[in-house]
C-alpha cells in the first residue's frame, strides 16, 4: 500500500510543478510587455510631437495659399471694374466720333454744293464796306478754325480709343494670367489638404487604443494615402498633357513651311523609282539539274514571277466614344443662380471647377479632380466643335487652363462665371473656349 502511494505523490508533485512554472514565466513576460509598452508610449509621444509640428506647417501652407488667393481675387475685382469702365469710355468715344464724322461729311458736302472756290479774296471783293469785309473775313476765319478744331478733336478721340483699347486688352490679359495662377493655387491647396489629411489620420490612428477605432482610422488613413497617390498621378498626367501639347504645337510649327517641298521630294522619289524599275530588268537564272556528270541540264520548270505585294489599308482611327457626362448637366442646371465663391465645391456656392467637381460627383460618383488642371486629364482632348452635351469646355492652353464649363449641346454651356454672374447659362458665341474634353 505504501509503495502505491509514493508514485502517486511523486506524480502529483510533478503535475503541480509543471503548472506553477508557466505562471512564473507568464509574469515575467507581462513585465517585459509593460516595459515595451512604456517604451512604445514614449516613442509615440515623440512621434506625436513631430507629427503635430508637420500638421502645423501644412496648416500654415494652406493658410498662406488661401491668403494669396484672397489677394488675387481682390485684384481680379479691380481689374474687372477697370475693364468695364474702359469699355464704357470706348463706347462713348466711338459714338462721339461717329456723330462728329457725320458733321464733317455734311460740311464737306455743303462746300462742294455751294462752291468750294470761295476764299478770303472773294469775301473782300464782294464786301460793301471795310467793316463788312472785316466781318466777313472774321466769320470765315471762325468757321475755318471751328472746322480745324473739329477735325483735331476727331483725331484725338480716335487716338484715345486706340489707347484705351490697348489698355483694356492688357487688363484682360492680366485678368487671365491671374485666373491661371488662381487655378494653380487651387491645385496646390488640394495637394496640401491631402497631405494634411494623411498626417492627421496617421496621428489619430497611432493614438487610438481600441482595436475597432484603430481599424477604422487605419482605413481612413489608407483612403487618404490613396487620394494622395491619385492626386500625384493626376499631376503627372497634367504635366504630360501640357508637355505633349507643347511638342505638338512645336512640331506643327516646324513642319508647316516644308509641306510643299516634302511633297515635291516624295513625288520626285516616286517617279525616279518607277523609271528605274522599268529600265532595269532582273535576269533570273534557272536552276541547273546535275546528274552526276560534268555537264548540267536546265530544269524545264519555270521559276514563278512574284506578283505585287498586297498591303492592307490603314484602318481609320477609332471614333471618339459617346459622352458619359450627360447626367451631370441636370445637377449643374439645378445650381444656376447660386453665388460664385473661389474654391467652393457646393452645395451653396461654387467656382468654375468646383461646379464641375460637384456635378460629376453627385450624378455618377466620379471624382474628376478639384481644379481645371486635373479635370483636363479626366477625358480625351477634342476640339470645341466636337463637344457634345456632358463634355467639358476649357479656356487657356492645355496644362495651364484657367476656366471650365459643362457643355449642354449646340454650343451652350453651364458655368460658374465670376462674383457678378454666379452660376449661369452661356454659349461659345459670347465667351469662346479654347478646347474641349470628351467625358
Amino acid at each position: 500500500m505504501k509503495k502505491s502511494i509514493l508514485p502517486l505523490l511523486m506524480t502529483c508533485s510533478l503535475v503541480l510543478t509543471s503548472v506553477a512554472l508557466p505562471a512564473i514565466a507568464s509574469a515575467d513576460e507581462v513585465d517585459s510587455k509593460i516595459q515595451q509598452k512604456d517604451q512604445a508610449i514614449s516613442g509615440l509621444k515623440s512621434k506625436e510631437a513631430d507629427a503635430q509640428s508637420q500638421v502645423a506647417a501644412v496648416q500654415d501652407q494652406v493658410a498662406s495659399i488661401n491668403e494669396k488667393a484672397e489677394t488675387l481675387l481682390a485684384e481680379q475685382g479691380k481689374l474687372r471694374t477697370t475693364s468695364t469702365n474702359l469699355e464704357k469710355e470706348i463706347t462713348q468715344l466711338t459714338k462721339r466720333i461717329e456723330k462728329r464724322e457725320v458733321a464733317i461729311q455734311n460740311q464737306a458736302r455743303d462746300v462742294q454744293v455751294n462752291g468750294g472756290s470761295s476764299s478770303y479774296m472773294d469775301a473782300l471783293l464782294n464786301a460793301k464796306s471795310v467793316s463788312d469785309a472785316i466781318t466777313r473775313v472774321t466769320a470765315m476765319s471762325t468757321i475755318v478754325n471751328a472746322n480745324n478744331n473739329l477735325v483735331k478733336q476727331q483725331q484725338e478721340d480716335k487716338k484715345a480709343v486706340e489707347t484705351k483699347k490697348t489698355e483694356n486688352e492688357e487688363k484682360l490679359q492680366e485678368l487671365q494670367d491671374n485666373q491661371v495662377e488662381l487655378e494653380a493655387q487651387k491645385g496646390d491647396l488640394v495637394k496640401a489638404e491631402a497631405d494634411l489629411n494623411v498626417l492627421q489620420t496617421t496621428l489619430a490612428a497611432e493614438r487610438a487604443t481600441a482595436e475597432d477605432q484603430k481599424a477604422s482610422l487605419v482605413k481612413e488613413k489608407d483612403a487618404a494615402i490613396a487620394e494622395q497617390a491619385r492626386i500625384a498621378e493626376q499631376e503627372k498626367v497634367v504635366a504630360a498633357n501640357a508637355k505633349k501639347a507643347a511638342e505638338e504645337a512645336a512640331a506643327a510649327k516646324a513642319t508647316k513651311p516644308s509641306t510643299t517641298t516634302a511633297s515635291s521630294t516624295e513625288e520626285s522619289a516616286t517617279t525616279g523609282s518607277s523609271t528605274n524599275n522599268s529600265n532595269n530588268t532582273e535576269v533570273v537564272t534557272p536552276p541547273v539539274n546535275n546528274n552526276g556528270g560534268g555537264g548540267g541540264t536546265v530544269d524545264p520548270t519555270p521559276t514563278p514571277t512574284p506578283g505585287p505585294v498586297k498591303t492592307d489599308p490603314i484602318p481609320d482611327p477609332d471614333p471618339l466614344p459617346e459622352s458619359t457626362g450627360g447626367s451631370a448637366i441636370s445637377i449643374a442646371a439645378a445650381q444656376v443662380g447660386k453665388p460664385y465663391v473661389w474654391g467652393a465645391k457646393g452645395p451653396n456656392s461654387f467656382d468654375c471647377s468646383g461646379l464641375v467637381y460637384y456635378a460629376f460627383m453627385q450624378s455618377t460618383g466620379r471624382n474628376v479632380g478639384g481644379y481645371t488642371g486635373a479635370q483636363e486629364s479626366a477625358g480625351t482632348r477634342i476640339s470645341v466643335a466636337e463637344a457634345q452635351a456632358g463634355d467639358l469646355y476649357f479656356w487657356g492652353s492645355p496644362g495651364a487652363s484657367y476656366h471650365v464649363a459643362i457643355a449642354t449641346g449646340g454650343g451652350g454651356y453651364i458655368h460658374a462665371g465670376n462674383e457678378s454672374t454666379g452660376v449661369e447659362y452661356s454659349n461659345v458665341g459670347s465667351f469662346t473656349p479654347s478646347f474641349a474634353v470628351r467625358m
